[in-house]
């Protein structure tokens, strides 16, 4: 199973890389160089993220060329750079709107847009909502306990998961921890999940197959996690895994 770092970096217990639903294959760990490099880019982007970054800009303080970048960049972390970029925004801007309760047009200028309609946009497409709508919901939901659901849709076929989750870890979490699962089509949570499950307890799930949505993303929250902390997360989800 191939697994992400807090940082979009392969981490070093990873197990063996397994075949992608499209058929491609995961790949190997780094190598120490590339997985560096990676890890500079990544810090640089988040210190950065207000400013109009460029790959240009990128490559220059990194000393490399634009194309080696986006090349090793896109092999450990799974998406290209000004991806990574615009996903961390939308990131920030979720914890900005949530827990801070900044206004849509100064969260809009504090995580690097200039035009409120081009991030409401991007914010709707990437999150599916629009981004006022976001600290409404959290509002409304705030002093009720969340229920399991699921987003499901029709496929061929369905793949079980299991979190393996050390016991130390599984009596810090409390009781009944949110669990959060869902498919995406890359290794970022940007955008909807394809299909999806939210659980109480850590569970074993079965979420469907969807071709061209090769990547499982998981994150579990304490018992007794606030709304505020799953809307918008002082941490993004930790593990990407390629489906089998």
């Amino acid at each position: 199973m191939r697994e992400y770092s807090l940082d979009g970096l392969m981490s070093s217990d990873s197990a063996q890389a397994v075949p992608g639903a499209d058929g491609a294959q995961a790949g190997q760990p780094p190598d120490e160089t590339s997985a560096d490099l990676a890890l500079r880019a990544t810090r640089y982007l988040r210190t950065r993220f207000r400013e109009r970054v460029t790959i240009g800009d990128l490559s220059e303080h990194l000393a490399y060329s634009p194309s080696h970048l986006t090349r090793v960049f896109t092999s450990v972390v799974g998406t290209s750079p000004m991806d990574y970029l615009a996903a961390w925004r939308l990131h920030e801007a979720k914890h900005l709107l949530v827990t801070h309760r900044l206004g849509v047009a100064e969260t809009c200028h504090e995580v690097g847009y200039t035009s409120v309609g081009t991030f409401s946009r991007r914010f709707l497409r990437d999150v599916g909502t629009q981004p006022g709508a976001l600290r409404r919901i959290a509002d409304r939901i705030a002093e009720r306990t969340l229920p399991a659901v699921s987003l499901l849709v029709p496929a061929a076929r369905r793949i079980r998961i299991r979190l393996d989750i050390p016991e130390e870890k599984r009596r810090a979490l409390g009781p009944a921890p949110y669990q959060w699962v869902g498919t995406f089509p890359r290794p970022v949570p940007s955008g909807l999940p394809m299909s999806g499950t939210l659980r109480r307890h850590i569970d074993e799930v079965e979420l469907p197959v969807v071709p061209g949505v090769p990547w499982i993303l998981a994150t579990i929250f304490p018992d007794g996690a606030d709304v505020h902390e799953q809307l918008a997360p002082t941490s993004p989800p930790r593990r990407a895994a390629a489906c089998p």
